[in-house]
């Protein structure tokens, strides 16, 4: 506490990433576009922290390795069983290695290329004509994240709500940071509409850094919609589901509408259901990627893919991801045959 009374405090955009662009494939192959679509998964509590009102008895893993092993993220999600309120927790982890810090290459020593002559450019920090860079200053470094969201619901009012607490370890090279955020998520049933909305980051999520800085990141809020369908001749389900996400902070290049920080993006998704075991999904995220996926479920065991295709302004490809979901009945009785 004391420290934070004398520490110095900035406002950040994305202190909180993680907790939005490491998911699992279902959700990713829908846009993300879930605020008001529980499919009976314990990671759905990552979007909208009131599914996790439900018993679910399965677990998901998800893995996600981009740009030949550099990043990589992993997601597990289960529930903790209680009699009356259940606990959703998912432990999501990120790590970058082998990023590269240049800050020593830079021997600035002017146009003439000798230290301590006083001619134009030394010192000036810049790679000017005459300069180089000492390959032996170069040296790399590592950056690694790992959330905990546990989700569960109380009732206020006698209005359930979704509660979602979110605790951050944040470390990079030799500095670490730890912080605690809140998310709060409601759902209405209007005929057969569901309604989600969700408050993320209240009042305001923060990191404290081992030097005393505090990062502050300022709240969001996303509301959607989930229509779902059942065709009477077949034995198909469509379910579609349209997302706003509504910053104050977090405006970028790829918002589709926005002046100063303020930004409202959108994204929306479909997912058709064949006799509850072969899915086929599309939709569009908040960052203009086009996504899709596929989904397989047997009893017990489920296989759910998602492909994100790059937006126009990244440049940084196509990438996939693979999450399996079983129950724990289904690998004990796969143990004991």
């Amino acid at each position: 506490m004391l420290s934070m009374g004398y520490s110095e405090g900035f406002w950040v955009n994305y202190g909180w990433e993680l907790f939005e662009h490491v998911t699992d494939a279902r959700t990713a192959s829908l846009g993300q576009a879930t605020s008001a679509y529980n499919f009976g998964s314990p990671v759905s509590s990552l979007i909208n922290p009131i599914f996790s009102l439900a018993p679910i008895q399965n677990v998901n893993v998800t893995h996600q390795s981009r740009f030949a092993g550099i990043l990589n993220n992993d997601l597990v999600g289960f529930q903790i069983q209680r009699k009356q309120n259940p606990i959703q927790i998912n432990i999501l982890y990120e790590g970058i290695g082998q990023i590269p810090d240049t800050r020593n290459m830079l021997l600035d020593w002017g146009n003439d290329g000798q230290f301590g002559t006083n001619d134009p450019g030394e010192g000036n920090g810049i790679l000017d004509e005459g300069e180089r860079l000492d390959a032996d200053q170069l040296r790399f470094f590592s950056q690694h994240q790992v959330g905990i969201h546990a989700a569960f619901n109380h009732i206020l009012r006698k209005m359930p709500i979704g509660i979602g607490i979110k605790i951050l370890s944040y470390s990079l090279d030799s500095h670490f940071a730890l912080g605690v955020g809140i998310d709060l998520g409601i759902m209405k049933k209007i005929n057969e509409t569901n309604i989600g909305i969700v408050a993320r980051n209240l009042p305001a999520s923060g990191l404290i850094w081992d030097n005393g800085t505090v990062e502050g990141t300022t709240p969001t809020v996303s509301v959607g919609i989930h229509q779902p369908l059942e065709l009477t001749k077949i034995p198909v389900k469509l379910h579609s589901m349209f997302n706003l996400d509504i910053s104050t902070s977090n405006r970028h290049l790829d918002s589709q509408l926005g002046f100063g920080p303020f930004s409202v993006d959108g994204s929306f998704g479909i997912e058709g259901i064949y006799k509850d075991k072969l899915f086929i999904r599309l939709g569009r995220n908040s960052v203009n990627n086009s996504t899709g996926g596929l989904g397989i479920q047997w009893d017990g065991f489920g296989i759910d893919y998602a492909f994100l295709s790059s937006s126009s302004s990244d440049g940084l490809g196509n990438h996939h991801l693979i999450s399996l979901n079983f129950s724990i009945d289904w690998v004990k009785s796969k143990l004991v045959d």
